[in-house]
């Protein structure tokens, strides 16, 4: 099995290159959301509202596009995983948020915007071990 092991490999390369493109539009969604929330309400509000949005679409976007999930089959359980892990990822973005307001006395938009970037970037590549792991059929035997 070891002549399956560099294609295993590769193949999950380029699903995380997949991953993190489909993840950088939805990226992009989130920061004009969050821009435009922001607007009218604080940092942290508008970080969870752009948050909640972002997290919806992105996870029906990873299951088609990243893991190739058609139908209506777990979407459910998907839709779920997603919004648990937006626990993860609005403790990471709201915290990273609080660390930027303790050190810098009035953050710019550009400020808050690249630190949630930065924080969306980390915790993005936990949300790929966990999407991987929930939606692609795991082989028995395989190691």
């Amino acid at each position: 099995m070891t002549s399956s092991r560099p294609a295993r490999w590769r193949a999950i390369l380029l699903q995380l290159v997949v991953f993190a493109c489909v993840g950088g539009a939805f990226n992009v969604l989130y920061g004009l959301l969050y821009l435009l929330l922001r607007l009218e309400l604080s940092a942290q509000p508008a970080n969870a509202v752009a948050l909640v949005v972002s997290t919806i679409a992105g996870t029906w976007g990873h299951r088609r596009i990243t893991f190739g999930v058609r139908g209506p089959e777990r979407t459910v359980t998907h839709q779920t995983l997603g919004l648990a892990l937006l626990g993860f990822s609005l403790a990471v973005t709201a915290g990273s948020l609080w660390l930027l307001e303790a050190l810098v006395d009035t953050p710019s938009r550009t400020q808050e915007v690249a630190v949630l970037v930065a924080a969306n970037l980390g915790t993005g590549l936990v949300r790929f071990a966990v999407f991987r792991l929930a939606m692609v059929p795991q082989v028995p035997g395989r190691t």
